[in-house]
C-alpha cells in the first residue's frame, strides 16, 4: 500500500477514537475564543477547545498524569495565571443555587463527567471539591457522576449542579472532568482502567 495513503487511514482511525467536548455554559477558560466579540478577549486563544485532554494520556483514576485543567501533564496554560486565562467571568450565581450546565458532546466515547468547585479566589491543584449533580438529561451514578453514553448520542448535555450554601467569590473555579469508556470498558458509564479524559476549567462568580 502507498505509504501516503496508509498514513491518511492511520491518522482518519485515531480521529475516530479521539473524544470531542467541552463546557458551553458556562463557558470555559478554553473556550473563550467562542465569545471574543462579546467578551472583549485578546489573543493568544487555545482554538481547539474539544482538544483538551490531558495531552492524549490515558489517566488512572487519580488523573495523576494530567494538568489541573486539561493541560499536557507539567505544562500550566490553561490554568489560573496561564497564557490562556483572560480572567473573564463567564458565570455569577448565588450561594447555594442549583445551576444548570450544558456541555458540548461532538464525539462520544461514553464514559461519564464530574463537576468539581474550587472555592478560593487562587487555584491550586488541592482545593478542588467534588459537587452534586442533581438533575438533567442523561443518567447520575453516585448523586456526582452523569453518564455520557449511549455512544450514538452527540450534542448537548445538560446537568444541574447544585453550588455549596456557604461559598462566596469574586472568582473561584469549576473544573469539568470527562472521563471516557476509550480504551472500552464493560460499564458504558464508568471505566476504572486508564482511559481518554478531558478537563475544562470555567471561571465563576458565587455572591
Amino acid at each position: 500500500m502507498n505509504k501516503a495513503i496508509l498514513l491518511v487511514l492511520v491518522l482518519a482511525g485515531l480521529s475516530c477514537v479521539e473524544p470531542h467536548g467541552f463546557v458551553l455554559n458556562p463557558l470555559s477558560r478554553t473556550s473563550i475564543f467562542r465569545e471574543r466579540d462579546r467578551n472583549g478577549a485578546q489573543p493568544p486563544f487555545w482554538w481547539n477547545d474539544t482538544g483538551v485532554w490531558c495531552g492524549n494520556e490515558q489517566q488512572d483514576l487519580q488523573y495523576s498524569r494530567c494538568g489541573r485543567c486539561g493541560d499536557i501533564f507539567g505544562e500550566t496554560h490553561a490554568n489560573q495565571g496561564g497564557q490562556f486565562d483572560k480572567a473573564i467571568i463567564t458565570g455569577t450565581y448565588q450561594a447555594g443555587q442549583i445551576i444548570d450546565m450544558v456541555v458540548e458532546i461532538t464525539a462520544n466515547h461514553r464514559g461519564h463527567f464530574e463537576i468539581e468547585l474550587c472555592p478560593q479566589t487562587s487555584e491550586t491543584n488541592t482545593c478542588f471539591q467534588r459537587l452534586n449533580i442533581v438533575g438533567g438529561s442523561h443518567e447520575i451514578r453516585s448523586g456526582n457522576m452523569m453518564c455520557v453514553g449511549p455512544a450514538q448520542v452527540i450534542g448537548q448535555i445538560r446537568a444541574r449542579v447544585q453550588l455549596p450554601a456557604n461559598v462566596r467569590c469574586t472568582r473561584c473555579t469549576l473544573r469539568w472532568t470527562y472521563r471516557t469508556s476509550y480504551p472500552p470498558a464493560p460499564d458504558h458509564c464508568f471505566n476504572p482502567n486508564p482511559a481518554q479524559t478531558f478537563r475544562n476549567c470555567v471561571d465563576i462568580r458565587i455572591n
